[in-house]
């Protein structure tokens, strides 16, 4: 028989933020990518900006993965949604030619605002090797002012 701490224990973050209402959207999307030479310095350790393009790479898989361009997208919403705050920390190095996994956890934060909390995980040893975030502000592309998220878009970040 489990007792109440074990059943918390086992249910994952994910439920339990959706439990607490905390959240409107708190899936995690996960990618597969290859590092290589020339993402590596001199020491043959991936370099630091590196890490953003990665997640980059994941959001725009996301937004393959429901079957829409993120750019196309973006444009016939006449939208922009760029970065407002972004926060790494980097816990073991990631070396030339070693795969990693990003996972993102999407989370909308009112009508604006999208925070994607991300990991990056090293393929081979399942080890965390960065963690942070990055906050996107949804802009009207003309006047670049604070605007709602398009329903299209947001319906792509709740269900990765």
């Amino acid at each position: 028989m489990f007792e109440t701490k074990d059943l918390a224990a086992n249910i994952p973050k994910v439920v339990q933020k959706a439990v607490e209402g905390r959240l409107e959207s708190c899936l995690m999307f996960e990618r597969r990518f290859q590092t290589y030479w020339s993402d590596a310095d001199n020491a043959g350790i991936v370099f630091f900006p590196h890490f953003f393009r990665f997640f980059e790479q994941a959001e725009e898989e996301l937004f393959r993965s429901a079957g829409k361009n993120r750019q196309e997208l973006l444009q016939a919403n006449q939208v922009w949604m760029p970065r407002v705050e972004v926060f790494t920390k980097f816990s073991k190095p990631v070396r030339n030619g070693d795969a990693i996994r990003v996972r993102l956890t999407p989370q909308i934060k009112g009508e604006k605002t999208v925070r994607y909390d991300f990991e990056i995980i090293d393929d081979r040893s399942n080890d965390k090797v960065a963690d942070g975030y990055v906050t996107v502000v949804c802009v009207d592309a003309e006047r670049f002012k604070a605007t709602p998220i398009p329903d299209a878009i947001r319906n792509i970040i709740q269900n990765a």
